[in-house]
C-alpha cells in the first residue's frame, strides 16, 4: 500500500510536491478586486453649543429634524447638552425627495347606534319621604 493510499484510507490525502502545486492552483479561486461604490459622503457641519442653546433650537436653526441631530451625535439624553460641546449637523433633507413619512387619513369608524336611555327614579334620602 502506498503512502497516498494509506493516507486516503485515514480520511486524508497526501500529495507529492508537484501534485500539491497543481491541486492548489485548481482549487484556489482567483481573487477579485474589491468592488467599492463611489457614493458622496454625507457632509456634517460642526457646531459648538453656546449658553442658552437647546437641541430643538439648533435643529430648527439648521432646518433639520431633532431626531436626526440626536442620532448623528449619538446623544443618549437629549435634555443634556453642554456649553462648548461640538455637535455634528447633518445636511437638511432634500425637499425634492418627498415626505419621509406619510400618514393615511383617518377613517370614520362604524359606531353602534345610540339607544335611548331610561331614567331611574329619583333617590330620596332615608327618612325624608
Amino acid at each position: 500500500m502506498s503512502i497516498a493510499a494509506a493516507g486516503l484510507s485515514g480520511g486524508c490525502l497526501l500529495l507529492d510536491d508537484e501534485s500539491r502545486t497543481e491541486a492548489a492552483a485548481s482549487t484556489v479561486p482567483p481573487t477579485a478586486a474589491p468592488t467599492t461604490s463611489v457614493t458622496e459622503p454625507e457632509l456634517l457641519t460642526p457646531y459648538t453649543v453656546v449658553r442658552g442653546d437647546t437641541l430643538i433650537q439648533i435643529a430648527d436653526r439648521h432646518g433639520i429634524h431633532l431626531n436626526d441631530l440626536v442620532r448623528v451625535n449619538n446623544i443618549a439624553d437629549p435634555t443634556k447638552i453642554f456649553v462648548g460641546q461640538i455637535l455634528l449637523i447633518p445636511p437638511p433633507p432634500d425637499p425634492d425627495a418627498g415626505p419621509l413619512l406619510t400618514i393615511a387619513p383617518a377613517t370614520d369608524p362604524v359606531l353602534p347606534p345610540l339607544l335611548p336611555t331610561t331614567t331611574a327614579p329619583p333617590i330620596t334620602a332615608p327618612g325624608s319621604g
